[in-house]
């Protein structure tokens, strides 16, 4: 695993630079998307798929036993075949289970801040948007289950999209706090869409694993919760588009692939089921570097500020590779959070006005998946800043 330069390679994170932030001149640690090489395994593949014509794919029975000796092994998950439907990415099978699950006009509920397409995904659906909040606790995040249930039974909520593990506050949920959650969840009759696109990659020194929600108390709330997850994020593979949605109940599974069905959504990208087969059968010594990079990325940042700036607070890492940031002691405003991280310093972030409105305003979700001359220089310059 190497650091490659992304920059004129048709690379969403550096060549859009001047049309998302009005710049080219920025350090690209934005949007979830890693700047190392693609793994050989999954290189070698995709060179011996074009050999052949590039008609009409069939989905082999080899992509589904991958899946499922994959979610076994690793997360401890046992899936069935005809549990799984294919779709070319989360994002968009987010939107489709609102549209599938939810009448316009009712409500889903949702963490903020969290990945901000949760939001657009049920706006888009017509359905009404409940931010239940996380509460900031030191330097992590926990839930409110009172206020949690209150604003289901409020609000008549009908689903609830589960960020596992959460993006951006780098929570890596416990099976007591997901079990809480899903028991709420069942007494009210709320159908449970869990995000777990972030699932593999999580902290080696955390202590513990991922659980998956499907698999809480053995599984005994399967029945309610659509799993969405991918191996695009574990091993950047966004491009080819693959991910698998793991539905146990039949009912939801059917209504979910009728609406694909219905509006010509079940066509599969043999490039995807490629990459993310030879992924999951040959990357694992590839993730294994990754994650060092990435968890000892992490630690430096942390301990530069919280040694040269300790009024910076950045919060506890367990997964996913962006580490949440609270600008607060120096910044107040989106605009003046701006001007310190892309004017002065010229760096894109994510800002976390995008994950949950004006209350996270001095907060700042940074991409870590690079190499540690970058990581390097934006602790020099944002401390260089602030020391002012």
């Amino acid at each position: 695993m190497k650091y490659v330069d992304r920059l004129n390679t048709h690379s969403y994170k550096w060549d859009a630079l001047e049309r998302e932030f009005g710049a080219s001149d920025l350090i690209a640690m934005w949007v979830a998307d890693m700047d190392f090489e693609c793994a050989d395994c999954i290189k070698e593949a995709l060179h011996k798929y074009v050999d052949d014509p590039l008609g009409y794919f069939a989905t082999p029975q080899e992509y589904y036993e991958t899946v499922i000796k994959w979610e076994k092994e690793r997360h401890g998950f046992d899936v069935k075949k005809e549990w799984i439907c294919i779709t070319p990415g989360i994002v968009p099978a987010l939107y489709w289970a609102v549209k599938t699950y939810v009448k316009p006009g009712e409500a889903v509920i949702i963490n903020t801040p969290v990945y901000y397409p949760f939001k657009n995904a049920i706006l888009a659906g017509g359905c009404k948007c409940i931010e239940s909040q996380l509460v900031e606790t030191g330097r992590t995040y926990t839930i409110d289950y009172e206020k949690f249930e209150k604003d289901i039974v409020e609000n008549n909520v009908k689903l609830y999209i589960l960020c596992n593990p959460h993006n951006p506050v780098g929570r890596v949920w416990t099976e007591e706090e997901l079990k809480k959650l899903l028991e709420i969840c069942r007494k009210h009759n709320v159908i449970v869409v869990s995000d777990e696109i972030h699932q593999d990659i999580v902290d080696p020194k955390l202590g513990r694993k991922k659980v998956t929600a499907a698999t809480v108390d053995g599984g005994a709330y399967q029945d309610m919760i659509i799993t969405m997850a991918a191996v695009s994020k574990t091993f950047n593979i966004a491009a080819v588009q693959n991910s698998f949605i793991i539905i146990p109940n039949p009912e939801l599974k059917d209504k979910f692939e009728s609406f694909l069905s219905e509006y010509s959504l079940d066509d599969v990208n043999g490039f995807g089921h490629i990459a993310t087969m030879a992924a999951m059968e040959g990357g694992k010594e590839w993730l294994d570097e990754v994650l060092d990079v990435i968890y000892g990325n992490y630690r430096y940042m942390r301990e530069r500020f919280d040694t040269e700036l300790p009024d910076v607070k950045t919060f506890d890492l367990e997964g996913t590779y962006l580490p949440w940031v609270d600008f607060g002691a120096y910044v107040k405003t989106r605009d003046e959070l701006e001007e310190l991280i892309q004017g002065k310093c010229k760096l894109a972030i994510d800002y976390g006005e995008w994950f949950g409105g004006p209350d996270y305003a001095a907060y700042a979700r940074f991409n870590l998946a690079t190499k540690r001359e970058y990581i390097e220089t934006a602790c020099d310059r944002i401390i260089a800043e602030l020391k002012k």
